[in-house]
């Protein structure tokens, strides 16, 4: 079967795995994007990509598809595709944002401007689908791939749309938060996974229990996200802690801290802080504190990990293989990452 890397039994040897088929991944995903004869454009794109990254997406549709029919390789195209995406998004959102570093090194709009940042953006976009095109599967599975392609990529923007709208409102509750996570990044995951269980010729039950380990599985990565955002280290999560608290971005520990800590000194804090791009970096470590002090980083922690436990249970359409346990892993992974 292509596409198949071996036994995974533990952390470590996951991490080969994981590091084995990105390698896969980036001979493909940097081909891709090099091309156009406009070099500070093509420059933009790659800014990105070739920073490297854990390319989750691609290696999920790659195990997926192996996991259901060992045709892994047959979804290095699909994977490609849903990774430049993820990157147009990046660049976009670091406009948004005003994030300045991006994997540890200037963002697009910073090492040039706004408007090729938004440009770049916009030819990864396009360039995604000329890739989605490579993919070998027949006509009516490839016309399905374009389909759930299409719909991610929307939903992704009406989470975008609902993330920044969260930044003016003083209130945002639970449900909200969770429904914004799940189109702002687990869709894409889940597109992956349905998209691998298609290409590898799965089940109709196996596209949907895929689909949704890989639903539960983004929304567990996005909340360690979260965490790592506020209590990771800068080095290794390649941009600023605290930038979401400064950004006023309402993300489940904000949430989870608004609506347990009482008025009073702590909660004017956290007050101050929150969305003041001007708050100097002990206002901002005070914050942090604030989210240690209420147990809201510890609540979100714990969250994580329950949700890539659903996951994980997600996993029994599939039969017992190196894949499956990989898969596994891969949930464990997003909640014990440092980065």
């Amino acid at each position: 079967m292509d596409g198949r890397q071996g036994a995974v039994p533990i952390m470590s040897d996951f991490q080969a795995e994981l590091a084995g088929r990105a390698k896969k991944v980036d001979a493909r995903l940097l081909q891709y994007i090099d091309q156009g004869k406009y070099k500070k454009m093509r420059e933009a794109m790659l800014h990105y990509p070739a920073a490297g990254g854990k390319r989750m997406r691609p290696v999920l549709a790659m195990l997926v598809a192996d996991a259901v029919g060992g045709r892994g390789d047959a979804a290095i195209p699909f994977g490609c595709c849903l990774e430049i995406i993820h990157n147009f998004t990046l660049v976009h959102d670091d406009v948004i944002d005003q994030d300045p570093v991006r994997r540890g090194q200037p963002a697009v709009h910073i090492k040039w401007d706004i408007p090729t940042a938004i440009i770049a953006g916009d030819a990864l976009f396009a360039r995604a689908y000329e890739v989605l095109a490579d993919t070998d599967v027949p006509d009516k599975d490839l016309r399905r791939l374009l389909r759930i392609t299409s719909e991610a990529i929307f939903l992704v923007a009406e989470g975008q749309q609902m993330d920044v709208d969260f930044e003016k409102l003083p209130t945002v509750s639970l449900a909200d938060y969770e429904e914004m996570v799940e189109k702002k990044t687990a869709v894409l995951f889940g597109c992956a996974a349905e998209g691998g269980a298609i290409i590898g010729g799965g089940s109709e039950k196996q596209v949907r229990d895929m689909k949704e380990y890989a639903r539960l599985f983004g929304i567990a990565f996005q909340m360690w996200d979260d965490v790592l955002g506020v209590v990771g280290d800068p080095k290794k999560v390649g941009k600023p802690v605290g930038n979401d608290v400064r950004n006023g971005k309402r993300t489940l520990i904000v949430v989870h801290a608004l609506e347990h800590l009482p008025e009073g000194k702590q909660r004017e804090i956290l007050r101050k802080a929150l969305g003041n791009q001007k708050a100097t970096d002990e206002e901002i470590k005070a914050a942090i504190q604030v989210l240690k002090d209420v147990g809201s980083i510890d609540h979100i922690s714990s969250l994580a990990k329950k949700m890539a436990k659903e996951a994980n249970a997600k996993l029994a359409c599939l039969q017992d293989s190196d894949e499956k346990r990989a898969l596994a892993a891969l949930a464990e992974y997003s909640v014990a990452r440092e980065s």
